[in-house]
């Protein structure tokens, strides 16, 4: 790879996280961060039911010490609730409060609606894409592996 096409990809990434600075603003004390974790809450909610710290941290390939970093601020912020198992104390479980639901449908349903609807001339293909270039650079340069497609 020629340095000018990682100084093209860099460049993308930036504007790339840019993007996520496009954002409504968010409510007093809310990270860009938070909303994602609001956003995997509710993705793993609905494929397992409930939803480990530990399975936040996988899906977000953030360590368990800084998911749990991020929950206990939005359980601070009011927008998730844990609760200890009954069967294991280790494991803690989180969900969405109804203040986490208007989060989702907010700083994330509406905004994906409205973004898709800007987006519209762009295929799902090469949005696709640029998405996975995105994610496996990242893969490849924070010492994990390519994901295969």
């Amino acid at each position: 790879m020629q340095e000018e096409s990682v100084s093209e990809l860099l460049g993308a990434c930036y504007e790339a996280k840019r993007i996520v600075g496009l954002m409504p603003k968010l409510p007093q004390g809310m990270k860009p961060s938070h909303i994602h974790v609001i956003d995997v809450i509710n993705q793993l909610q609905q494929r397992n039911g409930s939803v480990r710290v530990s399975d936040i941290g996988a899906a977000l390939h953030v360590t368990n010490p800084g998911v749990t970093r991020l929950v206990n601020e939005l359980v601070e912020l009011k927008a998730v609730e844990k609760a200890q198992s009954s069967e294991d104390k280790r494991v803690v479980t989180v969900r969405l409060t109804a203040l986490g639901k208007d989060y989702l449908e907010k700083y994330i349903e509406e905004y994906h609606r409205e973004v898709a609807g800007r987006l519209a001339g762009m295929s799902d293909e090469d949005i696709r894409m640029a998405a996975g270039v995105i994610h496996d650079a990242y893969q490849i340069l924070s010492g994990g592996e390519m994901a295969t497609r």
